[in-house]
């Protein structure tokens, strides 16, 4: 009896259903040994195409794909699942090339987990992402606009906001956001990050230099005289700024600058960073009331 053929016997009719596709088997074994010894039902494929039939029958609560493999890839595998399902999926891989990571963003990837890290760090996002997806069932979320997520919850240390026309560029930073398990709203224009300031009072706003409506200098300065303004970290986005437009960006504040096209560990070092700094003046404004 194979590893994934034992899966169901060995799991309550209750358990998680995770389908996992990975073209090398000693990986591909490991894994599904180790889900299975934390209770969760198990179904494995070695490769895409195998992993779309698999999914239609076993129709899991999570998928983990590798970004490569033979037959279909992993972001081909994800777009026909996301025919017909919206269950997580999370890519584990050996790349972090921003291509691949933004042609598997586009093609529906719910997050991304380096080989490198090791299958326990797989194990904590799939347990993040279970755990989510059945908050979500159990509360009415409704979404604060069309364009914008649905507000996250107080268990996040931070919240972000993330202001950009391009939805693949959001999407990069998102996922590096949702992988620290901080909250994130979304805007596309300078209107609708202003009107979701006033409502959440974001700690960092993460900004495309041109927007739809206004650049991202007028933006800054509406909401420079907001309760947390002087509390705010910033980050900018942009192709190239002109040295007009950096002395504007260093005016209201401006943190750092990450440029586009943006590379996905560029973009997960200076993220992570801000958290950590957001985090440390949460912390130093708790210990001055207290």
């Amino acid at each position: 009896m194979t590893i994934e053929s034992a899966s169901a016997a060995t799991t309550s009719a209750s358990a998680a259903k995770i389908l996992v596709a990975e073209d090398a088997d000693d990986l591909r074994d490991a894994i599904v040994l180790v889900l299975l010894e934390k209770g969760y039902n198990v179904q494995a494929a070695r490769d895409g195409h195998e992993a779309s039939l698999i999914f239609t029958e076993f129709e899991p609560d999570l998928v983990v794909l590798d970004m490569r493999m033979p037959k279909m890839s992993g972001p081909d595998t994800c777009a026909a699942i996301r025919q017909t399902s919206d269950a997580p999926v999370i890519m584990f891989t050996s790349t972090n090339d921003a291509a691949e990571v933004r042609d598997a963003i586009l093609k529906g990837a719910s997050d991304f987990v380096l080989k490198s890290t090791g299958v326990s760090e797989l194990t904590a996002r799939i347990t993040f992402h279970l755990e989510k997806t059945a908050n979500a069932a159990m509360a009415e979320s409704p979404s604060i606009r069309k364009t914008v997520s649905a507000a996250p919850s107080q268990q996040f240390a931070t919240m972000t906001l993330i202001v950009d026309p391009d939805e693949a560029s959001r999407a990069i930073i998102k996922a590096v956001l949702t992988r620290l398990n901080q909250g994130v709203f979304e805007a596309s224009t300078a209107a609708e990050a202003i009107g979701i300031f006033k409502q959440h009072d974001p700690n960092i706003v993460i900004t495309e230099w041109s927007l739809p409506d206004m650049d991202a200098f007028n933006m800054l300065s509406e909401l420079k005289g907001r309760r947390n303004g002087k509390e705010l970290l910033k980050l900018m986005m942009s192709a190239r700024l002109s040295p007009e437009a950096q002395r504007k960006a260093h005016f209201v504040g401006i943190t750092n600058f990450l440029y586009k096209p943006l590379g996905a560990a560029k973009v997960e070092i200076m993220v992570a960073d801000c958290v950590r700094k957001a985090i440390r003046i949460q912390k130093q404004k708790s210990a001055s009331v207290a």
